[in-house]
């Protein structure tokens, strides 16, 4: 091999290794652009998750990667930017959209009636609007609830449910807010919700030590909006309670939460289901129930809160039997 033969293979084999090297560059100058956007923006990619993905692997998969991030963008203010953007462009700040205000919450006088517009007989061409919200163990009612719903042919359902969320910390999710924008959203006819197994805790904003007279009362007020808003417009609403739980403990704290909501229900005239119909009927935390004549687990082993998937569908196949019973829509 002759030296320009030697010395051109050189000159090769340097700009082959020169863009490597500017390749390698340009990918780790992407890769820490992308991260970074992520940490930005994970708050709105959170949001988006939450409220715009389907439910299925993907969107769990999804949270699972931002929820921990968006805690992480929170607590370090990192969010801040995206925000601040998003609030200039009228939006909140996680990247969803403001709403026009809804009238008031209604006060409804001790003893008083209200006029509920019934809702129309659905059909296959006129559907009645569900929406179902939640906690994660709503999450665990609103699937096959969804299902059953939708099986009938003449419902279109709308679920939403959060979870480690409730009527006590708004500052940490606020679901008045939330369910204002998901009826200018969806315009359900019937509400369906099951919260509250997070509401045994003080709140933060503002601070109020749980189950303090204080604390009864703004948590009383957080119901009463929540049902108020719910019903407006001759809107029903069938509340879940939350069932009783294996921590014996405990469950004397979600009793509290559980007077009060069906205290608010029986206020505002919302239509309040006890799930220990169902889950619990010899009034104890029953693990295993006899489902179709067979022995079923429907409460999770691992906290003793959370229900099964044959859980759920017992339970949702209640809440369709109190939707003709005591809201008198028929749907089969």
């Amino acid at each position: 091999m002759d030296h320009d033969t030697h010395t051109a293979m050189q000159r090769r084999q340097s700009r082959r290794e020169t863009g490597r090297r500017s390749w390698q560059r340009t990918g780790l100058v992407l890769l820490a652009g992308f991260l970074i956007w992520l940490v930005l923006d994970a708050t709105v990619l959170q949001y988006n998750s939450y409220h715009r993905s389907p439910p299925g692997a993907r969107r769990t998969a999804a949270l699972d990667i931002l929820d921990p991030i968006a805690q992480l963008a929170k607590a370090l203010h990192l969010d801040a930017p995206v925000a601040a953007a998003n609030e200039a462009l009228g939006r909140t700040g996680e990247g969803g959209f403001t709403y026009p205000p809804l009238p008031p919450p209604t006060t409804v006088p001790k003893g008083a009636t209200t006029t509920t517009i019934p809702p129309r007989v659905p059909t296959a061409r006129h559907r009645l609007h569900v929406l179902i919200v939640g906690d994660s163990l709503g999450g665990d009612l609103a699937y096959p609830l969804q299902s059953d719903l939708t099986a009938t042919g003449v419902v279109a359902v709308n679920v939403n449910w959060v979870v480690s969320t409730g009527l006590t910390r708004l500052d940490y999710y606020n679901w008045i807010r939330e369910l204002k924008g998901l009826i200018y959203e969806d315009h359900p006819q019937l509400i369906i919700g099951m919260m509250g197994a997070n509401d045994a805790t003080g709140m933060v904003a503002p601070p109020l030590q749980f189950n303090t007279k204080p604390w009864r009362a703004q948590y009383e007020r957080n119901v009463a909006t929540f049902f108020s808003i719910a019903k407006q417009d001759g809107r029903q609403v069938l509340w879940v309670s939350v069932p009783i739980i294996q921590d014996k403990g405990r469950n004397l704290e979600f009793q509290v939460v559980r007077d009060l909501q069906q205290k608010e229900a029986r206020i505002h005239h919302a239509v309040y289901f006890d799930s220990d119909s169902v889950l619990s009927p010899h009034g104890t935390y029953a693990a295993y129930l006899r489902v179709g004549g067979q022995l079923a687990l429907v409460r999770t082993p691992s906290d003793g809160i959370h229900l099964t998937p044959a859980g759920g569908a017992l339970l949702a196949s209640a809440v369709m039997t109190a939707i003709a019973q005591d809201l008198h829509i028929r749907l089969r």
